[in-house]
């Protein structure tokens, strides 16, 4: 989604100037970063400095993808430590493990919950579109149990979380785990989820979204998943999923004034019908963009 509106006039009044619009993804995708950059530097938000180690994990038929381990404590003393696999928002296009926000966000959860934090760095579109991303995190997951003595992790106890486009992967993650190995998943958190890709459940009027910003809402959309009929897949819209059964135990954040939040309610009412243990919290108040960075550490 783009960076909301209010919070970019809040930081221009602090010093912030706003990134330039552009409709070309790669000087997006720059300017982004820039100004996350310097909000982080401005306004001295990073995060605790933690000891990290990166692996580059293959996938078949797709490109390799990163995965940065963010440890508690020293890495060569963990043993049997939970995991959580995070996969990070920017509306599939724009963002990556490298952005202040998001070293911030797994440094914080790792060293406040005493967990390591595995962020996957997925491949974005439109350059690499759905199912890309996806198979990269499934991957991540194989990898992960499979190396969890290694990496001195306990694999009985890992967890899943994303937020926005990220937490879309993670709810399609545990479906194709389901259908797949099955791995034993202990928890899965959505932040700000967009469940619905064909926007059915999305709630226009939750900020009053001009025809300019659902334009490019549909246009990111079209971006990651190119082809219509493929939207309606529980693996690109797990809430148009027919069977929810058998899903891990969900833990979904929504905010009031988001497009989404209708995505991420009816997801969290449709697993609870289906037998899945969940819990949901509506911010009050709280944006899109401004949910992403206020759910529980």
């Amino acid at each position: 989604m783009p960076i909301d509106a209010n919070l970019i006039r809040a930081l221009t009044a602090v010093g912030v100037p706003a990134p330039p619009a552009t409709d070309d993804v790669h000087e997006q995708r720059e300017a982004a970063f820039a100004y996350e950059r310097a909000v982080y530097s401005r306004l001295g938000a990073s995060g605790p400095e933690l000891p990290v180690r990166e692996h580059t994990v293959p996938v078949d038929g797709h490109p390799d993808v990163l995965v940065r381990l963010y440890y508690p404590g020293d890495p060569a003393e963990a043993r049997d430590l939970p995991v959580c696999l995070h996969f990070y928002g920017g509306g599939w296009r724009q963002g990556g493990i490298h952005h202040p926000s998001v070293a911030t966000h797994c440094a914080v959860r790792a060293a406040e919950a005493n967990i390591v934090v595995a962020a996957v760095s997925y491949a974005l579109a439109p350059e690499h579109p759905y199912p890309t991303a996806l198979e990269q995190g499934y991957a991540a997951l194989e990898w992960l149990v499979r190396e969890a003595g290694a990496l001195g992790v306990d694999p009985a106890r890992t967890a899943l979380s994303g937020q926005s486009a990220g937490a879309n992967l993670v709810a399609a993650l545990t479906h194709l785990n389901r259908d797949r190995a099955q791995h034993p998943l202990a928890l899965q958190i959505l932040e700000v989820p967009g469940l619905d890709l064909t926007l059915g459940h999305t709630e226009r009027d939750a900020i009053e979204l001009t025809d300019e910003q659902w334009a490019v809402l549909e246009h990111m959309i079209a971006d990651y998943v190119p082809r219509a009929d493929d939207r309606r897949s529980a693996y690109a819209s797990p809430l148009l999923a027919e069977d929810l059964s058998g899903l891990p135990p969900a833990y979904v954040i929504t905010a009031e004034c988001d497009p989404f939040r209708g995505d991420g309610e009816a997801y969290a009412a449709a697993l609870a019908a289906a037998g899945v243990p969940v819990a949901a919290l509506r911010l009050v108040g709280l944006t899109h963009t401004a949910g992403c960075t206020s759910g529980p550490r």
